[in-house]
């Protein structure tokens, strides 16, 4: 099986169920607050690793016992953690995530430790990339070091899947490197800068150079634009309980997919997949399945 590098954040989250996302100076109340280990670098690979994926994760941490907490979690999930730094510059990086009575969330995140990752972590770190055949990198660390991420991986040999989240512009030169971009509507249209329908927007992507444009859409599941034109996927139909790690999960069983010589088109359907069944449980990491609950859970429900 091929490896998969994983750069990107480490948070503690703090998740808080509310009736509804506040509006502007409105004030709730939430009937619970827990906490659970995060961001969407350490959430990605946990999925990676528990779909049976060979990982590894770049990323950084305070010297605090948030951060060996999530050390931990990742190691207990299988994730090689050798190239995570621990700092005593920074605590760790803390998510603050209110979900809503249907499920739906607002994010906000303290980076900390994570704004530390940068090129010359990289460097440091260059041995586990360049043993890696795909890379995953997100936007919750410095921009240098996104960007620093895709050009050495490119001069590697390493194919790049970004995850524009939270989404921000990106130096078009690095658009070329990057083999698959998975944005969900909003980041995308950040991403691009510019109006227009989800499908034109992608496709605008497409020709900037990305090899695989893939839209994730929620419950209307998501689009793919590449040379073969536009394609759509519906989504799983389960009762929905959390979306915080949707993304996440998805992202981790697309990658697992490719890398082991499925189809774009099947990697998409194994991903929804994953993401159908993170929906259904509440938190993030602790919400992400293996292939054997996937399995179990959709032959169930069909």
């Amino acid at each position: 099986m091929c490896k998969i590098v994983v750069v990107g954040s480490l948070n503690s989250d703090i998740v808080m169920q509310v009736p509804h996302i506040p509006e502007p100076g409105e004030t709730i109340l939430c009937s619970s607050i827990d906490y659970f280990n995060g961001g969407k670098g350490a959430n990605q690979a946990t999925a990676i690793a528990r779909l049976g994926g060979t990982v590894s994760m770049i990323g950084c941490v305070g010297t605090d016992d948030a951060g060996e907490a999530l050390i931990k979690s990742l190691c207990e999930a299988g994730v090689d953690t050798v190239g995570i730094e621990q700092s005593s510059a920074a605590g760790t990086g803390s998510a603050y995530i209110s979900v809503s009575a249907d499920g739906q969330n607002s994010i906000i995140v303290y980076p900390g430790a994570n704004s530390l990752v940068s090129p010359e972590m990289l460097n440091r770190a260059q041995s586990i990339l360049a043993g890696a055949s795909y890379c995953v990198v997100q936007m919750e660390t410095p921009i240098a070091s996104v960007e620093a991420v895709c050009r050495k991986c490119n001069s590697l040999g390493v194919k790049v899947l970004l995850n524009p989240a939270p989404a921000q512009t990106i130096d078009s030169a690095i658009l070329p490197l990057i083999e698959y971009v998975v944005p969900n509507e909003t980041e995308l249209q950040i991403l691009v800068n510019e109006q227009g329908s989800y499908e034109e927007l992608a496709q605008k992507l497409y020709k900037k150079g990305v090899k695989h444009v893939i839209v994730t859409l929620g419950e209307d599941g998501c689009l793919l634009v590449n040379h073969n034109g536009v394609s759509n996927f519906p989504a799983q139909k389960v009762k929905c309980i959390d979306t915080t790690a949707a993304g996440d999960a998805f992202i981790g069983g697309f990658i697992v997919g490719i890398s082991e010589g499925l189809s774009i088109s099947q990697s998409i359907e194994f991903a929804n997949k994953a993401a159908g069944f993170a929906i259904t449980r509440r938190g993030a990491q602790v919400s992400l399945g293996t292939k054997a609950e996937l399995d179990s859970f959709f032959a169930s429900t069909s």
